[in-house]
């Protein structure tokens, strides 16, 4: 692998964020994005990001029909939904010892896997974040966790090599079961999804005692797919989705209080799910992430009535059937 050009498809929060630490340090960044405004303001004046960092760089930006080939390293960035769009014109590029590191949420490394082999794929799993502002403007929300691994779990140079160069844009580390911190992560996003319906801050939230018994029981059900499938959730920041599954109150209640660090060491006060819901008034990724948890579900025997109802009403809320701050814990409990 050669750290020489990176590909950044999607230029976001995460993708511009990882790309503009990078460029700052050196390395030579192509920037792909189809947001044509969010490009074109990258090409004429550079990329800003605020928040917990400030910095202003102006790294090659093109749109996806001008990406010119070939590429080896590519981060990809999108929004879980769109990995398929995204991949089409990164596919006939990608050398044969390339590979693609998914910075998404959900499980898009078997989707990725699917479409350019196992052997190009390498996963990651993080939680730092942030989000757009306007064309060519970033907000970075603040520090989380970084780790990547390959999808078969085995330590390779490649892996090393990877960490090295992320790491200059976050600490990262690495890992030979991946699927467990992605899996830890989907527990999370499903108490996130269920915090933007709320349309409450998430620390205002993480403060109603009489709040989290529905949320969690929500994680609960993710992290029992998630062992019965073999990928027994992994810790994602202090908060162990395990916990919940497990029923101890004590190891719950310092999950919660994790969240709670988490939440007051950022800038935002809630989540990307939230701001697509409220602001962009635009499909969540609820289907891409949540879809999995039901179907791997029902392979393994297990029923997930939380998770079903939360991704209804999230698609209430997407089509705007579904007011936010309506009822919704009450009606997840319904479901159980």
């Amino acid at each position: 692998m050669s750290a020489g050009r990176i590909t950044i498809v999607g230029a976001g929060a995460i993708g511009g964020y990882v790309g503009s630490m990078l460029a700052a340090d050196g390395t030579y960044v192509v920037l792909v994005d189809s947001n044509q405004d969010h490009i074109a303001a990258i090409r004429e004046h550079g990329l800003r990001v605020k928040g917990n960092v400030d910095l202003h760089v102006r790294p090659k930006a093109v749109v996806p029909s001008e990406l010119e080939g070939p590429v080896e390293t590519v981060l990809l960035a999108v929004k879980a939904g769109h990995t398929e769009e995204a991949l089409a014109p990164i596919e006939p590029l990608l050398t044969d010892d390339g590979c693609v590191v998914s910075l998404q949420n959900g499980l898009e490394e078997l989707r990725i896997a699917r479409r350019v082999g196992s052997e190009r794929t390498v996963g990651a799993f993080l939680t730092f974040g942030g989000h757009y502002v306007r064309p060519g403007e970033i907000i970075f929300g603040g520090r989380g966790s970084f780790v990547i691994g390959e999808v078969d779990g085995k330590q390779t140079p490649r892996l090393e090599e990877l960490a090295k160069l992320l790491g200059r844009a976050h600490p990262v580390s690495t890992t030979n079961r991946i699927f467990s911190f992605l899996w830890g992560k989907t527990a999370l996003e499903a108490f996130y999804f269920a915090s933007a319906l709320t349309d409450r801050d998430v620390i205002d939230l993480l403060d109603d005692e009489d709040a989290l018994p529905a949320l969690g029981a929500l994680v609960a059900e993710v992290a029992l797919v998630a062992d019965a499938v073999g990928s027994r959730c992994a810790s994602v920041d202090g908060f162990d989705p395990n916990s919940f599954a497990d029923g101890d109150p004590d190891a719950v209640a310092a999950s919660w209080d994790a969240q709670r660090l988490y939440w007051n060491a950022h800038v935002a006060r809630r989540t990307g799910i939230w701001r697509d819901l409220a602001v962009h008034h635009r499909p969540t990724e609820v289907g891409a992430i949540l879809d999995p948890v039901v179907n791997e579900g029902a392979r393994a025997g297990i029923d997930t009535p939380l998770v079903r109802r939360l991704i209804e009403l999230v698609r209430e809320a997407e089509t705007g059937v579904r007011a936010l701050g309506a009822d919704v814990l009450p009606a997840l409990a319904v479901a159980t």
